[in-house]
């Protein structure tokens, strides 16, 4: 008999968490499961540590495959996924034990809708009294409203925090894009929610309330980090413009932008911003890349919307004297644990659009 759900966890260099993120799998109060390892050619004993956990307990099933990276890695486990759902876990991460009996408590009562759940990265929260896991809200995200979930690009970007039906996903042949140079989540979330709409227009994404997830900071190796962030060849030459065409994407998605509040926009103009100046930190010629930058129509656009609402965004002001050291130092402050520096010039830049 097949079962409910299928977590789907691409395993690379995490020897030193993933016992503790299958133990997250084995504790849930929700028992109907299957989850599938896939050992993403591991060099380290991780390989080993799934093949024990599949003997221990037979509700683990083990890909072995070549290193191929995330995007490869999560399609394998989806191809041989046997549940009526998936759920995305990265193998340094944990859940709690609770997430899969309420995400599908609120499918049940909710079936035209999308489940997503919080994260965490503080590994203490779970324990805290307060927080009360029997006793939880929801917010509902409607189509038109779809804005304002986006406005938080961890929630919106993130595979991992999602309910996704399996006959859906193969019904629209929705699969993780192996060539996706950057954020393979954004591409495959955002090809979701449009076919998700188009079948249910009066559906919603609803969110739990709950920080269901812990997100591991500190391991730069997984395979989630790998991909990009930590390679030493990746060519990241392309890297700032695709952030601008990615905004190009959501600015057609929600047009016309002037229907929307200045404050709901926030995200959308100035998280390509933050993009930008990490990767003319990557590139070798960050002065030259400024310049072919903004010769991008959607640069200009971000520039002038700011001018227009008085927004002030300590990268744009360096992007605009073309002075590439400056945004490198600006980046390296907010960077080495100084973000109480980047929250003051935050608030101070938005208060004039923010206030009612």
């Amino acid at each position: 008999m097949a079962p409910k759900v299928t977590i789907v966890m691409p395993v690379y260099k995490v020897e030193q968490y993933l016992p503790s993120c299958i133990e997250s799998v084995r504790a849930q109060t929700f028992t109907d499961w299957e989850c599938i390892l896939v050992d993403d050619g591991s060099p380290d004993g991780c390989g080993a540590i799934c093949d024990e956990a599949a003997r221990r307990d037979e509700r683990f099933r083990v890909v072995h495959r070549e290193n191929g990276g995330l995007s490869r890695a999560r399609n394998s486990g989806m191809e041989v996924a046997r549940g009526e759902y998936y759920v995305f876990l990265d193998s340094d991460d944990a859940i709690h034990p609770r997430l899969l009996e309420l995400a599908l408590k609120e499918q049940a009562s909710h079936p035209q809708s999308l489940i997503t759940w919080r994260f965490t990265s503080d590994p203490d929260l779970w324990d805290q009294p307060e927080l009360d896991f029997s006793d939880y809200t929801t917010t509902s995200y409607p189509r038109q409203r779809l804005l304002a979930y986006f406005a938080n690009r961890t929630l919106f970007n993130s595979a991992d925090n999602k309910l996704y039906p399996r006959d859906f996903i193969l019904e629209h042949d929705l699969w993780f894009d192996p060539e996706a140079a950057y954020h393979e989540d954004y591409v495959f979330f955002t090809a979701f929610w449009q076919a998700f709409f188009r079948r249910w227009p009066q559906g919603d994404i609803r969110q739990i309330d709950l920080p269901l997830y812990f997100y591991n900071r500190s391991n730069m190796t997984s395979i989630t980090h790998t991909d990009l962030w930590s390679d030493p060849e990746r060519d990241f030459s392309d890297y700032c413009a695709d952030q601008l065409r990615q905004f190009g994407e959501m600015r057609d998605l929600f047009a016309p932008l002037d229907q929307h509040p200045a404050a709901d926009l926030l995200p959308i103009m100035t998280a390509p911003l933050n993009s930008i100046a990490y990767g003319l930190c990557k590139v070798d010629h960050p002065h030259r890349e400024i310049c072919r930058l903004w010769r991008i129509p959607e640069l200009r656009e971000i520039s002038q919307w700011h001018r227009r609402h008085r927004v002030h965004n300590a990268y744009l002001f360096f992007l605009r004297l073309r002075w590439a050291g400056g945004l490198r130092w600006w980046w390296n402050v907010i960077s080495e644990k100084h973000s109480h520096i980047f929250y003051t010039v935050y608030h101070l830049g938005y208060r004039n659009i923010l206030k009612p």
